[in-house]
């Protein structure tokens, strides 16, 4: 088992848990989305996993175990270490979380070289070949860019060749086509499941889109006011709803030209 959360609950201070119950697994290349609408705990949930909660966030109840190892009893320095080869994020503005004074390239490069990646050669090769594969035209340019120079769009594609240039074995990602065009929305979740399927990555994927979570997961958590309302396999839970929220939720899915 690659990733198990048992009754997970999430607090920010000494407030109540406003996450709480959150309990699956996830094994080696297996996908799972979770869905629901905002301020449902979607984010909450990851970032928890990622112990990057803000405001005083941290985990209350439960466990998070990766790999077999407790992550709430890791140190701040073995934590670190995993970051980056073993598990990954891709956040929601990926363009917030980069160095508005330095440029892609060193950004990268410094990114590579702190897991490994020392060779000038072998980084700058791996680091052309990513941007490539999330369809950003002349790499070379945005290597030499700063992200300010970028596009939205840009910025969101670079932050996801980041999270996936070291084949990480569990991909976190927090609606990670939201500010993406349809089609390379389209093109960006069929990379994301190749690298899944090639190297075995995990990922776990928040979105609002159930036609992404049909299409990549091979289960979906339903998430309501913080509780899962709803857990099973993507093909249960989107032909065989269970609750009326999921319904309610499928229903709202815009049809044809908009309509539902």
């Amino acid at each position: 088992m690659l990733l198990e959360v048992k009754q997970l609950g999430i607090a920010y201070g000494r407030r109540p848990p406003v996450v709480r119950d959150v309990s699956f697994t996830l094994d080696a290349g297996e996908v799972l989305a979770i869905v629901g609408e905002s301020g449902s705990g979607k984010t909450t949930i990851i970032r928890s996993i990622m112990h990057i909660l803000p405001g005083g966030g941290h985990i209350a109840e439960g466990t998070v175990f990766f790999q077999g190892e407790d992550t709430r009893a890791q140190s701040p320095a073995r934590h670190r270490e995993l970051c980056g080869p073993d598990v990954a994020m891709i956040f929601q503005d990926c363009g917030a979380m980069m160095n508005p004074i330095r440029s892609i390239g060193r950004q990268f490069r410094d990114y590579l070289s702190i897991h490994g990646v020392k060779n000038p050669a072998e980084a700058h090769a791996l680091m052309t070949s990513m941007l490539a594969m999330v369809r950003l035209p002349d790499p070379e340019r945005i290597l030499k860019s700063y992200p300010f120079e970028l596009s939205g769009g840009m910025r969101q594609r670079v932050g996801i060749a980041f999270a996936m240039a070291l084949r990480p074995k569990l991909l976190l990602a927090d609606e990670p086509t939201s500010a993406l065009d349809v089609t390379t929305q389209a093109q960006i979740v069929k990379e994301m499941m190749d690298a899944a399927r090639s190297v075995n990555t995990a990922i776990l994927i928040v979105t609002h889109n159930l036609g992404v979570a049909a299409y990549m997961a091979d289960r979906i958590l339903v998430m309501k006011d913080g509780r899962p309302v709803e857990y099973g396999p993507a093909e249960d839970v989107i032909y065989r709803p269970q609750t009326d929220y999921t319904r309610r939720l499928l229903a709202a899915v815009p049809g044809p030209g908009g309509l539902s």
